[in-house]
């Protein structure tokens, strides 16, 4: 079932939210602003909707959020590029850097600031985000058709997909920036929660967290999430050993099923999979003072952002993947979120 309705307005134009529901009872949310997830939810071990997505309390938030990006879909680059330069084909382009000296998520025209077009369909159960992205937006060039569908079936599957059609050689890398706390209250951080992530390599990053183009091996190591682990018990050891705030790192994933959060507190089960070879995990590693959840200011460590991708900065190290959009060819990408519940022993 879809519902439709006025979620806001931005320069004239009115931002609808989309509510998509299944027969378990399970749904989410999204607007046209930024093709944003604001909620799903997902039923706990007492058949309980819980919202396990870190959701603002005004809409107008999302409008505002320029650095959480919370929810958003995230493009045409997801992650870093380093100093926002890069060549196709002995051409170089330069795009206006929106972090230091570095783009991060697509720079200051990335898919996250626009208002997008939207169609429903009762008969898939989802809802399409298009729009046609103007060349020259931030620097990037051509003029770029990009369409994300979310659409939610019966077997708790929330599916999203990307598609970009470009008529110049460009670059696409997109995924979703989706915080997760499966407890449902970030007040509760991210305690009983255990994160298994199917990855045997962690990329090195350097301080402004741009890759270096060296993966490392997770094995004893703070980042090897293998088989399942206390994620606040996992970042105690990255600022411990790593002198870091937090995780804040890309995985290079050895196959689709990417990786299963698990809250231990309400049985929720979440399992991500993606084509595509890298998962970013940030552990929220700074709270925000800008925005409210549930009347509160975000907290450190609130809720976990597990972005799937290509490995960022992939257009300076061929290790790493082919971001590049050639002219007239047409590229998509899918990532699944599947809720269930954790078995019981």
């Amino acid at each position: 079932m879809i519902e439709k309705s006025i979620y806001g307005h931005l320069d004239g134009r009115q931002i609808y939210k989309y509510t998509i529901s299944n027969k378990n009872g399970m749904k989410f949310s999204c607007i046209s602003h930024g093709a944003t997830l604001t909620e799903i939810y997902a039923l706990d071990k007492n058949k309980k909707p819980v919202n396990v997505l870190l959701e603002f309390d005004k809409s107008d938030y999302y409008v505002k959020d320029t650095k959480m990006f919370a929810g958003a879909a995230i493009g045409r680059v997801a992650g870093r590029i380093d100093k926002g330069e890069f060549e196709i084909k002995g051409r170089k382009y330069k795009i206006e850097p929106n972090e230091g000296e570095n783009v991060l998520h697509g720079g200051k025209y990335g898919f996250n600031s626009y208002i997008w077009e939207s169609e429903s369909s009762e008969k898939d159960n989802s809802v399409t985000f298009y729009r046609m992205i103007k060349e020259g937006k931030g620097g990037f060039l051509g003029e770029l058709k990009a369409k994300i569908t979310y659409s939610l079936n019966d077997n708790n599957d929330l599916n999203i997909h990307f598609s970009g059609l470009s008529d110049e050689d460009t670059l696409f890398n997109p995924t979703v920036h989706s915080y997760f706390n499966l407890s449902g209250n970030i007040d509760n951080l991210l305690k009983n929660h255990t994160l298994k992530i199917n990855a045997d390599y962690v990329a090195e990053t350097r301080s402004d967290n741009v890759p270096t183009g060296e993966l490392k091996k997770v094995k004893e190591t703070p980042f090897d999430f293998l088989e399942h682990r206390d994620l606040m018990t996992a970042i105690e050891d990255v600022k411990k050993k790593c002198n870091l705030e937090g995780i804040d790192h890309p995985f290079k994933l050895k196959s689709k099923n990417a990786a299963t959060l698990i809250s231990n507190d309400t049985g929720i089960k979440l399992c991500i999979e993606s084509e595509r070879n890298a998962l970013i995990v940030y552990t929220l590693n700074f709270p925000c003072e800008d925005f409210e959840v549930n009347g509160k200011k975000i907290p450190q460590y609130g809720a976990v952002a597990l972005e799937p991708q290509t490995l960022p900065d992939a257009i300076h190290h061929k290790n790493f993947g082919n971001i590049v959009l050639p002219k007239g060819e047409e590229k998509s990408y899918n990532i699944k979120y599947h809720f269930g519940l954790i078995s019981k022993e």
